[in-house]
């Protein structure tokens, strides 16, 4: 029997724009509940949790008084109307109402953050907050939510590009982030789309002054940023430890873009690769750090095949049907798909793709979820 639980796709990081906007249109139009959330391009994996609580039932974004006193940001950020807001509530048959989350990316890492948050709560929060107080994300025991994890191209083991490439990835991005403080309080387009006001960036009500401090301060934060949490250290600290959840449905997908030279030693791209991914591939594929062995070289442009067919620490096995697959699927571990190739890291969000390819391939996925049994 299919299911009608609604969709909730979930973008990776710096994302500027509605990058799931084209997926949500077409799985809509083909008559499914879709939503595709926007969250601030660089935001942090628990903040990212908390705000998309906020944005799917509405109100508030708290983050926590534990958390914003550790990490130095209000407690309490934007208020939305919500966009899901019967989710995990009773229906009118008296049955939950779940979700199939789908993530591309860092989205893959943000699901399964919040599923953590969802069913774990925080015992830091719980212990520093009344209990009249204490946010539902913090209080646990939403154990039926989240039908499905779905990722693809995710960085469940973090990226090496941003290791690798060390000194390069932080100038560019202190780059960035000095443009967010000139632009901030003007008409400029972008200015306000960083949406790190918590930390003293991109105000829309004042212009901010150059303040390379603040910016190398924020890029070194081993908390609340993204950057580090996209590392491979950063991935073993905040999801290392998870493991997945008996009632939830785990799949993965992982492409590759790159062809093995040099008799194997390295991995070129293809031109399959879109121009900006190109340089980081080749950083990724010509790895020969003592840390990484030759399977982390084979990459999609932003994140190697070792880190996005699962995460190292959970069980898996391979689901080698794919998409074409009907029939009884396990919970509680991840499903992983045959690797996909040639394909680059954004075909997911349909970047650069011809869109009657990018259409057939979101139906696919959709029409694959939507079977599993309810």
């Amino acid at each position: 029997m299919a299911n009608n639980y609604p969709f909730v796709l979930i973008h990776g990081y710096n994302n500027m724009t509605d990058t799931f906007g084209p997926a949500r249109e077409i799985l809509t139009e083909a008559g499914y509940e879709c939503y595709s959330p926007h969250i601030g391009p660089f935001t942090g994996l628990w903040d990212r949790a908390c705000e998309l609580y906020a944005m799917l039932k509405g109100g508030t974004v708290d983050y926590g008084i534990a958390h914003s006193e550790r990490c130095g940001h209000p407690r309490y950020g934007k208020t939305f109307e919500g966009m899901f807001k019967n989710w995990g509530e009773l229906d009118e048959n008296g049955e939950k109402v779940k979700a199939h989350f789908v993530g591309h990316s860092f989205g893959g890492a943000t699901i399964r953050f919040l599923l953590h948050l969802l069913i774990e709560g925080d015992e830091r929060e719980k212990a520093v907050t009344p209990a009249d107080e204490l946010h539902p994300l913090f209080q646990g025991g939403h154990d039926d939510w989240i039908e499905t994890v779905f990722t693809v191209a995710a960085p469940h083991n973090g990226t090496t590009v941003l290791t690798m490439a060390g000194g390069f990835i932080y100038t560019s991005y202190f780059m960035e982030f000095s443009k967010a403080n000139i632009n901030s309080g003007t008409t400029k387009n972008d200015a306000d789309k960083y949406d790190l006001d918590r930390f003293g960036f991109t105000s829309d009500k004042l212009r901010l002054r150059y303040a390379p401090e603040k910016i190398r301060g924020y890029l070194k934060k081993k908390e609340d940023n993204c950057f580090y949490e996209l590392t491979p250290s950063g991935a073993d600290r905040f999801t290392g430890d998870f493991q997945p959840y008996k009632n939830v449905y785990y799949f993965s997908v992982a492409a590759v873009g790159t062809q093995p030279i040099l008799g194997g030693e390295a991995q070129w791209p293809t031109d399959v690769l879109v121009e900006s991914h190109r340089s980081s591939s080749i950083i990724m594929g010509s790895m020969h750090s003592k840390y990484y062995g030759p399977e982390w070289r084979p990459n999609d442009g932003r994140v190697p095949l070792a880190s996005a067919l699962h995460p190292k620490n959970e069980p898996w096995q391979d689901f080698p049907d794919g998409y074409d697959y009907r029939g009884p699927v396990d919970k509680g571990i991840w499903n992983v798909f045959p690797v996909e190739e040639p394909k680059d890291h954004n075909f997911y969000i349909g970047e650069e793709v011809d869109p009657e390819v990018y259409k057939e391939y979101i139906l696919k996925l959709g029409n694959f979820i939507a079977a599993l049994d309810k």
